[in-house]
């Protein structure tokens, strides 16, 4: 089947989407999007601050249209979604495509809240409040739509990046 025309990683905040995309765009030699930091740069302000203001609707509005701009690129990619870009169902159509390869970076509950908690006000919250209860509802919303648009699952935590990114690189080079 040979190489994807882009490598789209989804999960949870804190599941390492960033740091694993940037390794293996890197690895690759491919250009790597991260969906926030294009609408934290294009909105001039951090992603949990602009879902802020404008609502959860008007966000998911533009997580697609950058989403789809991202996936759109001539040339392959390496993409990293915002955790909520794949709960919008034309998001969900585009990873559908064959020639993205999908991957659901995942970790135990308190991996993630203690991620959150090592680096306060980097993410947006949905519910504010306490990570953990955030992070066990989110996942019941979520789990589900991540499990049938990836292609393949993989457990961040406790796992340095280099790992994930070796294992996603390792998958590729098996289809």
């Amino acid at each position: 089947m040979g190489a994807p025309r882009a490598i789209v990683l989804v999960g949870l905040r804190a599941s390492g989407k960033t740091t694993v995309g940037r390794l293996v765009a890197r690895a690759l030699g491919w250009p790597f999007v991260d969906t926030d930091d294009e609408i934290a740069a294009a909105e001039g302000q951090p992603v949990g601050s602009f879902l802020a203001v404008v609502g959860e609707a008007r966000f998911r509005a533009r997580e697609h249209e950058v989403v789809t701009t991202a996936l759109s690129r001539t040339g392959r990619c390496v993409v990293a979604t915002g955790g909520g870009a794949p709960t919008i169902p034309a998001v969900q159509q585009l990873l559908a495509a064959p020639d993205l390869f999908v991957v659901w970076l995942d970790a135990a509950d308190e991996h993630l809240a203690q991620r959150l908690r090592a680096s306060p006000g980097t993410r947006p919250a949905l519910l504010g409040g306490d990570a953990a209860a955030e992070i066990a509802m989110v996942r019941v919303l979520r789990a589900g739509i991540y499990s049938r648009i990836a292609a393949l699952k993989l457990d961040t935590g406790g796992v340095p990046p280099a790992a994930t990114s070796a294992a996603i690189l390792a998958a590729i080079a098996e289809r």
